[in-house]
């Protein structure tokens, strides 16, 4: 086994690039509140939505690399059965949080 860097795929790197384009939009929200002098439960109810929005980003991201994994380590692997089985972990991982 090596450890070779494997590109994301263009449609889950598009994918990832959307979501954090909307926490970054999302931080800029919250800094915004910050500067106006929001109440604090406002701020705080975005901030969670924001740290849930980059958490869920990571996961993806790791279900990715999880992908790319079995792929490399078991070339026979039928793609869309590995596809699910990691659809439905990352189903259970967002309903975890």
């Amino acid at each position: 086994m090596h450890d070779t860097p494997h590109a994301l795929p263009e449609a889950r790197k598009a994918e990832l690039l959307h979501r954090l384009r909307r926490a970054e939009g999302q931080v800029r929200g919250l800094q915004k509140l910050l500067e106006e002098g929001a109440d604090c439960a406002k701020i705080a109810q975005q901030l969670l939505a924001t740290r849930h929005a980059l958490d869920s980003t990571y996961v993806r991201l790791n279900l990715s690399v999880a992908e790319q994994e079995i792929a490399r380590e078991h070339p026979a692997a039928e793609a869309a059965v590995v596809g699910q089985v990691l659809d439905r972990l990352q189903a259970r991982l967002g309903r975890a949080r």
